[in-house]
């Protein structure tokens, strides 16, 4: 086919109209394309914006996270009060130490330290001033040992101080004797001058000996309590004997227990008379403990009770619902020791129990409390003595002059009895001067409204120092010794109360 001129000219014209179409619709995609790419860059700066906002307050939540993990290791290992390590990471580290010594040949002492008077101090001046005492011991027991020695608050008042690489007994005994003495010294809070001191038991590691790291504390302990039962305020170092004598007293303590299930307690009374006609007017209800027909000496397991405050409660409530069961029976009354360390409201509990159960007269019980073991409790053994006195029980002072504060207990407590101890009675007949000095504390006591009884009389010529009188009674082996009840109920039958 022949092209010719017009229809070259067509086709031109449709390419132009063609490529005016093409490019019309390029510029379009174009257009499109770059608003594209510019909601891509706006979404690009969004997101870009939001991941930084994140990675913020990711960074945030991070180290809020590590605070917080921070914080909660220090509560964890570290005593929140004193900023010492605790019982935790003191017995990790004591392990690690351990460890070390037994692989490696090394040495270390631990020290247990127990202050003493600290309860006293808080009951009397209140937590608050017994929280400041504590770091400030806190911070004395720092500057005396070394830097990489670890000191730990275990609980209350209890430290122990880990001394690294050390074997030396003299150097320990120098440390020890620092210690008791820089804690000692008054401590200043809230104007006043606060004393307190301390007991310490030492353990040096023996590499031959076998035991695991808890026997170290053990030992050390062990040795603390032997610093306390010598007087208080000095350091000893643990031997062997000390641990056969604590196997000795726990075997001793599970015995006692068993004895008060089986039922091989009872009680003795030994009869208290007038000084007019020497008529019974009460008794004093003694703990006896009987194995295989045999009378165990008070004076082997009543300091055993007395150090275990579970065993004395156990006891003490047991003697006083087996007296008050049968008082309906006797027209007299009945006198009982009491520990301070049952002067708290279970005490109050007990008795309050006895009453409603058995419908007794409470002033028929007399309940005593000796001077020395009130000194270590005195501001709750008020409160408790009031209470108790307040529901009609009779309050007894015993060993009378035994103690430093005896005055400070008869205006503070208002006892109704007074037991004079029997030093005074047997030193009364040696001199005048004595003589006088016991007429004298009976005549206070009659001046304050109390009874007086007069313990420990064994011969005659002792009752020749003072007169018949209504105020005083009398007890002692001149009348009567301890006996059992049925014994008892037979002699006061005989008798006219």
């Amino acid at each position: 086919m022949e092209i010719t001129k017009d229809m070259l000219v067509d086709e031109i014209k449709v390419l132009q109209k063609a490529a005016k179409l093409h490019a019309k619709y390029s510029i379009s995609q174009y257009k499109r394309v770059l608003n594209i790419v510019d909601e891509l860059e706006k979404e690009k700066s969004l997101l870009e914006e939001k991941v930084k906002q994140r990675t913020n307050h990711l960074e945030v939540e991070i180290a809020q996270k590590e605070d917080l993990t921070n914080k909660l290791e220090k509560i964890a290992k570290y005593d929140q009060l004193t900023g010492l390590a605790n019982r935790y990471l003191f017995l990790s580290e004591l392990e690690l130490i351990y460890q070390e010594a037994k692989l490696l040949n090394k040495t270390f002492s631990l020290l247990f330290l127990d202050l003493d008077g600290f309860k006293l101090i808080n009951d009397t001046y209140g937590h608050d001033v017994g929280d400041v005492l504590l770091k400030v011991v806190s911070k004395r027991i720092k500057a005396i040992v070394r830097q990489d020695d670890m000191v730990a608050r275990l609980g209350g008042d209890e430290f122990t101080i880990i001394l690294r690489n050390i074997d030396d007994k003299e150097k320990v005994k120098k440390i020890s004797t620092l210690l008791i003495e820089e804690i000692q010294k008054a401590i200043q809070i809230n104007n006043l001058d606060v004393y307190v001191g301390s007991s310490i038991g030492i353990y040096m590691f023996n590499k031959h000996e076998e035991q695991t790291y808890h026997d170290v504390i053990s030992k050390a302990d062990i040795a603390m309590y032997e610093s306390k039962k010598a007087g208080k305020g000095i350091y000893t170092f643990f031997d062997n004997t000390m641990q056969k004598e604590v196997q000795e007293l726990t075997i001793m303590k599970h015995k006692i227990k068993h004895a008060l299930e089986d039922g091989n307690f009872i009680n003795y009374f030994q009869p208290i008379v007038s000084s007019v006609n020497h008529n019974i007017l009460g008794a004093e209800v003694l703990i006896r403990w009987q194995n295989n027909g045999k009378i165990i000496s008070p004076d082997i397991f009543i300091p055993i009770l007395e150090d275990d405050i579970s065993l004395i409660k156990d006891v003490t409530f047991w003697q006083l619902e087996q007296v008050v069961s049968v008082m309906y029976k006797h027209n007299i009354f009945f006198s009982f020791n009491i520990s301070a360390k049952l002067l708290h409201n279970e005490l109050i509990e007990k008795l309050e129990e006895l009453i409603q159960k058995y419908e007794f007269e409470p002033s028929k019980i007399h309940l005593e409390v000796t001077e020395t073991s009130l000194s270590t409790n005195m501001v709750q053994a008020s409160n408790i003595l009031l209470k108790v006195k307040n529901m009609g029980f009779r309050l007894s002072l015993d060993d009378f002059g035994t103690g430093y504060s005896s005055l400070a207990y008869l205006r503070e407590l208002s006892f109704n009895i007074l037991k004079v101890d029997k030093k005074f009675l047997d030193d009364s007949t040696k001199s005048d001067k004595n003589r006088k000095l016991l007429l004298a504390i009976i005549n206070m006591a009659k001046i304050l409204d109390m009874k007086i009884i007069l313990e420990g009389i064994e011969e005659n010529h002792q009752l020749s120092i003072f007169e018949k009188d209504k105020y005083i009674k009398l007890q002692g082996f001149l009348f009567y010794k301890p006996m059992p009840y049925d014994k008892f109920t037979n002699l006061i039958e005989a008798n006219t109360i």
